[in-house]
């Protein structure tokens, strides 16, 4: 077998003597593309870095605090996250995901001196970051608007449940960009129809205890009230049932129960995702938005995977 090495030492020579023993460098044509055109967020990585700096706060006093293990794992976790937005954030195409080496400036010192006051701060950080990466969503558009609809979903979702620790932790950490053209307004209401059914399957599981209930029909009215936003903004959308692909069981316990939720909604977030960065309603993206959103925060809530990336294809 000739090596690798072999082949490219016989390609050298090959070349050289074509060119009477001088090697030329040859450099093929590329134009890397346009940095697809983006808001401007002075302030982000300002944000991030204080982000950062009140969760390393709570990490170094995690043993005099009495943090659980579960909450120190989320922590790491959320830092390496912030890391990882910072390094797009600063690059020169943040919405095609580009990434960078380049750290985040300093943060102030953190004052707060318990950890109660320590998360508050930092759960009030990210409801910011919510509004704001929600509000830079909503006039985007392609790329541009999943990143921002995206961020805002992550925040919204640190600043419900990392106080009380992530129960799984993904490494989902893809540049891909999804094809904007796949996913059809008609999609979404299909998607809606077979969530909401798999909801009422999680229902029927027998010895659920009341707070259980309330939170699964939460997302059942949910995903009901997703549809009717959906033919609301667009009366000419077809409302039919998806055709019947795929075969769900009811849950027979509260463990099956929030399994089929959880199946539920990671499958739904790439499909939102690809569909408000793909529709040229500001209305859809609207509601494409918030839905991001929601579902991100349950997936979370019902013991799935917490994302970096929500709404962007695995």
């Amino acid at each position: 077998m000739i090596g690798r090495r072999a082949l490219l030492l016989s390609s050298s020579l090959t070349l050289a003597g074509l060119a009477g023993c001088t090697v030329a460098n040859v450099t093929m044509p590329w134009n890397p593309p346009e940095p697809l055109p983006i808001e401007t967020a002075a302030e982000l990585p300002a944000q991030l870095a204080r982000a950062s700096a009140l969760a390393r706060q709570l990490l170094d006093r995690a043993d005099d605090w009495a943090l659980t293990g579960r909450q120190v794992a989320s922590l790491s976790w959320f830092d390496t996250a912030i890391d990882a937005h910072a390094r797009v954030l600063l690059s020169s195409d943040p919405a095609r995901r580009q990434q960078v080496t380049t750290p985040l400036p300093s943060a102030a010192p953190v004052t707060q001196r318990t950890a109660k006051a320590t998360y508050a701060a930092l759960t009030g950080l990210l409801a910011t970051l919510q509004h704001q990466h929600r509000a830079r969503a909503l006039p985007a558009d392609g790329p541009a608007a999943l990143l921002w609809a995206s961020l805002a979903a992550f925040s919204a979702t640190m600043a419900a449940r990392l106080p009380s620790g992530l129960a799984k932790r993904s490494d989902d950490d893809t540049g891909l960009t999804p094809d904007l053209t796949a996913t059809t307004r008609e999609q979404v209401l299909e998607l809606s129809l077979q969530a909401a059914y798999s909801y009422e399957l999680a229902l029927a599981a027998p010895s659920l205890s009341a707070a259980d209930q309330r939170r699964l029909q939460e997302r059942l009215l949910g995903w009901r009230t997703l549809r009717q936003d959906v033919l609301a903004s667009a009366p000419e959308a077809s409302a039919s049932p998806p055709p019947i692909g795929y075969d769900v069981r009811p849950a027979t316990d509260r463990t099956g129960a929030f399994a089929l939720a959880v199946q539920t909604e990671k499958a739904a977030l790439p499909i939102i995702g690809a569909w408000l960065a793909g529709t040229s309603s500001a209305a859809e993206r609207s509601i494409g938005v918030d839905a991001l959103a929601s579902t991100n925060t349950a997936l979370v809530g019902f013991g799935g995977p917490a994302l970096r990336w929500p709404g962007w294809p695995s």
